[in-house]
């Protein structure tokens, strides 16, 4: 039960980051380029992001509790001060843990302040750097952080990039996702249109996170495993990683159908003012996306669990 619960966890604090990190990244975007402000007009980003963060700083509070009560080998309610103090001070990452509630205390104050004032778009470039760092924060819950010299330093890297390019890229689907779901209404064509020049304009974001994610990834899990195939075959690790590439080759098919083929149908049906059936396309494709990334994302919180070899 204590391992259903720890999964869990990790899978919701990795979700609850990687949106926290992706709403402002794609806020600050999308909101300086007034072609593509109308496909965000509307959305309640404030409210997001500062429930995003008191549901973060939770979670962190959770994991510490959980983390603690899995090292000192004691039940959760055993679970005291000085245990909570050691392993905030003596383990990397309890560290980790508290820089990250620090990063998202201070990104829920600039939040507040920038709410009285009025000046949404003006927080999105230092929420996006203060969420970023909380999600980074998450290498050291898992392998990237374990290993040592030089090669540890690449892994460490490897994992911290993998991380935010993961986080943009899931964060883009749930919010490309919820913009045709507000189409759905009567008057969207203008939205519409804009959400069609916010998918298109993506495609160059979208190609560095995949480039990211991809040479990332080959250096993190490569160093993990070994680089043994023997290691991806044989092991519980490897079989979940075989898995979550599987998943992540599917989330790549998606994302070139919907550059190459259903955004530019979605262009030309706008232009031809009968769109219903392109967006309908669209929409279903982008959900299968978000679920393939939501599965990949809780196939990563089981791997940092499992040893590699």
């Amino acid at each position: 039960m204590f391992d259903l619960s720890a999964y869990a966890l990790r899978f919701l604090e990795y979700m609850v980051l990687m949106v926290l990190f992706g709403v402002p990244l794609f806020g600050w975007y999308g909101l300086r380029r007034p072609a593509l402000a109308d496909a965000l007009a509307g959305w309640p980003f404030m409210g997001i992001l500062l429930v995003s963060a008191a549901v973060g700083l939770v979670l962190t509070g959770a994991d510490v509790v959980f983390k603690t009560a899995g090292i000192m080998g004691m039940p959760i309610a055993d679970v005291d001060r000085e245990s909570l103090g050691w392993y905030l001070l003596e383990t990397s990452a309890g560290r980790a843990a508290m820089a990250r509630s620090v990063l998202l205390i201070a990104m829920a104050f600039l939040l507040g302040w920038h709410r009285r004032r009025g000046t949404v778009e003006s927080a999105f470039p230092l929420a996006a750097t203060l969420a970023g760092g909380a999600l980074a924060s998450l290498a050291w819950n898992g392998h990237a952080a374990a290993g040592e010299g030089m090669a540890g330093a690449v892994r460490l890297a490897a994992g911290l990039v993998h991380l935010l390019a993961a986080g943009g890229w899931v964060a883009a689907v749930l919010m490309f996702l919820g913009m045709l779901l507000q189409g759905k209404e009567a008057s969207r064509n203008d939205r519409l249109r804009s959400t069609h020049d916010f998918l298109h304009g993506f495609s160059t974001l979208g190609t560095i996170f995949v480039a990211a994610l991809i040479v990332s990834g080959i250096a993190h899990y490569g160093d993990l495993t070994a680089w043994s195939l023997p290691t991806l075959v044989q092991s519980t690790y490897g079989n979940l990683l075989l898995v979550k590439l599987a998943l992540f080759g599917g989330m790549l098919g998606l994302g070139a159908l919907h550059r190459w083929a259903l955004v530019p149908r979605l262009g030309r049906a706008l232009t031809s003012g009968n769109p219903a059936q392109e967006v309908r396309a669209l929409r279903q494709s982008l959900a299968a996306e978000a679920i393939l990334a939501t599965s990949i994302v809780g196939v990563v919180s089981v791997l940092g669990t499992l040893s590699p070899m």
